[in-house]
């Protein structure tokens, strides 16, 4: 049996390059679609004995058929599905008609196997944005349902979560997939977010390397050696956040560099954030703020820090001795360092849950 909509579809494109009547009958000769709707629902003596002989059949105005044409049994996959009826076919040949009859049938499979492909792809999509998004333990139900899909959800993984803020025109999923093989899953989650997944194997480190040397550019969130994706997904995530606030002149922000980061802006510690505050908002004019994050990054290099600032090396003295007035810590004493570094992240962290 066919679906009415596919051919209807089909007719419909048939109409543009054959200005013909065209009926299409089911098993056993009833009308079911037609480009003369009052004909919908009768049996078409022609195509009954198609159907019969399993063959074509042609017949005359003066036949005892119920119009002029042609009837041909049209197949599916080595099984017949019903029949195409046409008339008025003074101006086409049996060769014609029949054609016509294999280009329906051709349609109708290339049509059928593009909606069962869109509605594999719906289930897997779906599938795999259950799969992130499931926070409890996989149940060998689950892990069943990815199995069925193609989908593998054992094992360890590697997660990107990659950030094009620029609508870089080389950055594209196309261009992604080409990278990955058929283990790894690639998934949209925005217009400027992509998330990998990478199974761990003995050659995943090499794409896992391709990939960020191929768009180095754009900011990524990492989390590696983990086998829940939930878990994962969270922590590359968080990562790509608080890295990009943190280290805005990195572009690759691990987890495992960044899980002291992490649970630093995580802390429930009233008032942790206050002293990197006042020197954001009362150093502004001397970027007392910016001196203590570039410091900090940059591990004590007064050099470095005066290039990254574009300051001279004279102001540094001031600034350091500002930064102790106004928070009452010492940038070189490692302790208060490590104050201020925690009060710069939940300093960070209140800011952007506040956007």
């Amino acid at each position: 049996m066919f679906e009415n909509k596919i051919m209807y579809e089909i007719i419909e494109k048939l109409q543009e390059g054959f200005p013909i009547p065209i009926s299409i009958c089911d098993g056993s000769g009833r009308v079911m679609v037609s480009t003369d709707s009052s004909s919908i629902g009768d049996m078409n003596l022609l195509a009954i004995k198609a159907l019969d002989i399993n063959a074509g059949v042609f017949a005359s105005p003066d036949s005892r058929f119920q119009k002029a044409g042609a009837a041909i049994p049209l197949m599916l996959q080595s099984r017949r599905i019903g029949a195409m009826v046409v008339e008025q076919i003074d101006s086409l040949d049996s060769h014609t008609v029949e054609l016509l009859a294999k280009t329906i049938e051709l349609l109708y499979q290339e049509i059928e196997l593009s909606r069962k492909q869109k509605n594999q792809s719906q289930e897997r999509n779906q599938f795999l944005y259950k799969w992130l998004h499931l926070q409890s333990s996989y149940t060998g139900n689950f892990i069943k349902e990815g199995e069925l899909l193609g989908i593998d959800i054992t094992g360890n993984r590697t997660i990107l979560v990659i950030e094009d803020e620029q609508a870089d025109p080389s950055f594209s999923p196309s261009n992604l997939q080409n990278l990955l093989d058929k283990q790894d899953i690639l998934l949209p989650l925005s217009h400027s977010q992509t998330l990998i997944i990478l199974k761990e194997n003995e050659h995943y480190e090499r794409k896992y390397h391709r990939i960020l040397s191929a768009w180095s550019g754009c900011h990524t969130g990492v989390c590696c050696h983990e086998s829940h994706l939930n878990t994962a997904y969270g922590a590359a995530m968080e990562s790509l956040t608080l890295g990009k606030l943190l280290f805005p002149h990195c572009r690759v922000h691990d987890y495992e560099h960044m899980r002291l980061a992490v649970a630093l802006s995580h802390l429930d510690f009233p008032g942790l954030e206050k002293s990197f505050a006042l020197l954001a908002q009362k150093g502004k004019a001397a970027q007392l703020a910016e001196t203590v994050a570039a410091y900090i990054h940059l591990n004590g290099d007064i050099r470095s820090v005066c290039e990254t600032l574009h300051i001279h090396r004279n102001s540094i003295p001031y600034r350091l001795r500002r930064i102790q007035e106004l928070c009452g810590k010492n940038l070189t004493d490692s302790y208060d360092m490590l104050y201020l570094y925690a009060s710069m992240i939940r300093y960070v962290r209140i800011q952007k849950e506040s956007l």
